[in-house]
């Protein structure tokens, strides 16, 4: 029997349940991607997605598992848009960050827990795919940003920046203008923070024209409300880039300020 017909045999009200989806990926030695991308060509849908039935359709859920982002940096903002793409069903992330966990990173980075103290952030991420969406492919890179990952990189049809460094803000932006893949920008500071994305201009030397090009800022003051705004709206940004849909921050940002609860366009490339 094809897998189609299995599909269909098993789903219920066009609903594959969970259960079924990974019994079905061991009997025909499938990877459980594989099998919820043939449901959503079938237009039958995964039981994890069905909230999503509403929103997108069939075709669109389909789109984003067959998708590939590169995640550069997997701390406060990067954990938190790592935790939404798997629940929205990106089916591929490239992770990327050098660094391991220390106990200040505690207080906003979810993929930071007491166990995962000295671990890894790219190896915490693998482990949370596994617990959390076992169908996303995850390649973890312990590595800065450079030359090295370029090709991986590459594949992807977003970047997402969640970096610390205007220096590294800088190389990422003009790599991904040169490889013509646009790049959802965010940056946090205590309860402020900032999101753009750079498509088809110079964006980020606009934002950071000021500032210099120094490391990172040694242990800033960062919130983990402020975090999850930022980093949420990162994750809209990009599932429209990869959906195709309009928005109106392609080649613009707003700031976020949480004290006054306010989001306001500050610039725009003309």
């Amino acid at each position: 029997m094809s897998i189609v017909a299995l599909l269909r045999e098993k789903s219920q009200n066009n609903i594959l349940l969970f259960s079924d989806a990974l019994l079905l990926a061991e009997q025909c030695n499938m990877d459980l991607l594989a099998v919820e991308q043939a449901a959503l060509l079938g237009n039958i849908w995964p039981e994890r997605y069905q909230r999503h039935m509403d929103i997108f359709s069939a075709a669109q859920q389909h789109q984003l598992l067959d998708s590939t982002v590169a995640l550069i940096g997997c701390g406060g903002l990067g954990g938190q848009v790592f935790g939404e793409l798997l629940r929205l069903g990106v089916g591929q992330i490239v992770a990327i960050d050098p660094d391991s966990f220390a106990a200040h990173n505690l207080n906003r980075q979810l993929l930071c827990t007491v166990e995962e103290l000295g671990q890894l952030k790219v190896q915490a991420a693998v482990r949370r795919a596994l617990s959390v969406n076992p169908a996303t492919k995850i390649t973890p890179l312990a590595l800065a940003f450079s030359p090295v990952i370029h090709k991986e990189v590459r594949k992807a049809q977003v970047v997402i920046d969640c970096l610390d460094s205007v220096a590294d803000r800088h190389e990422l932006a003009d790599f991904c203008n040169t490889s013509k893949i646009p790049l959802v920008h965010g940056a946090v500071e205590k309860w402020f923070g900032q999101i753009g994305v750079q498509k088809e201009s110079d964006l980020i030397k606009e934002l950071y024209q000021k500032a210099p090009l120094h490391d990172k800022i040694a242990s800033p003051s960062v919130l983990s409300c402020t975090v999850a705004t930022v980093a949420s709206l990162q994750v809209a940004e990009a599932i429209k880039l990869l959906l195709n849909l309009n928005s109106p921050l392609i080649d613009k940002w707003k700031s976020v300020d949480l004290l006054i609860c306010e989001i306001e366009e500050i610039g725009s490339q003309q």
